[in-house]
């Protein structure tokens, strides 16, 4: 989840399909995302096909394939990078920020989306958050958000990624993101990062220092 990716065309090479009459031919790789997800709309994900939409675009199914290993990264367009730029805005929090406040900064700040695009993406996360087809692919991108999140606490936490704490950071975290999302795309008058600030507002609770926490319980006893 987070903004528009940067969206890189491949390498030249390979013969494309004669375009269809009425539409040239789709040669970046926005291009062919924006094409798809809107075909995806439309007429349903597992209605539509990887031929399909090279018809659509005016290219070769070959050509499809240098753009998108599977029909499923359409939906999600260059998440590998948008995940990278996630690590590098958590690395640009304030050192003093407590762990949780400058997560949900880091993750606001990831998540804003030009009003030009708003309607694009909230056709992208309408697919990623509710096609059956898509949740097995989901889960795997899901997981690399986890981990990019998880290693941010871990290194705030001095601990290992895979230890229980920056485990659970990730966990919460993630679920916090998908929560907010799907209350945005209930809400067309939502707005995304105030939904994201809201949720992650609520996890700061878990950055009360140990001593504190251990006295607010006693206090109810």
């Amino acid at each position: 989840m987070g903004g528009m990716p940067d969206m890189r065309s491949p390498a030249a090479g390979g013969a494309a399909a004669p375009p269809r009459p009425g539409r040239p031919p789709a040669t970046t790789h926005r291009d062919l995302e924006r094409l798809g997800i809107e075909m995806f709309t439309r007429s349903g994900y597992a209605r539509t096909s990887v031929q399909d939409i090279a018809d659509a675009a005016g290219i070769s199914r070959r050509t499809f394939f240098r753009y998108f290993p599977t029909k499923a990264d359409v939906v999600w367009g260059d998440f590998d990078r948008e995940v990278d730029r996630l690590r590098a805005t958590l690395d640009e929090m304030p050192a003093e920020a407590p762990m949780m406040t400058a997560l949900r900064l880091a993750v606001v700040e990831f998540n804003r989306v030009p009003a030009t695009e708003t309607e694009h993406h909230r056709a992208r996360l309408r697919l990623i958050l509710g096609a059956p087809d898509l949740l097995a692919h989901s889960m795997l991108k899901f997981a690399g958000w986890r981990r990019a999140v998880a290693g941010f606490a871990a290194r705030r936490l001095h601990q290992a990624p895979q230890d229980l704490h920056p485990q659970v950071v990730g966990e919460c975290a993630l679920g916090a993101a998908v929560a907010a999302y799907r209350r945005w795309l209930d809400d067309d008058r939502a707005q995304l990062t105030e939904l994201i600030d809201e949720a992650f507002r609520l996890l700061e609770r878990m950055d009360l220092p140990a001593a504190a926490a251990a006295g607010a319980a006693g206090g109810h006893r």
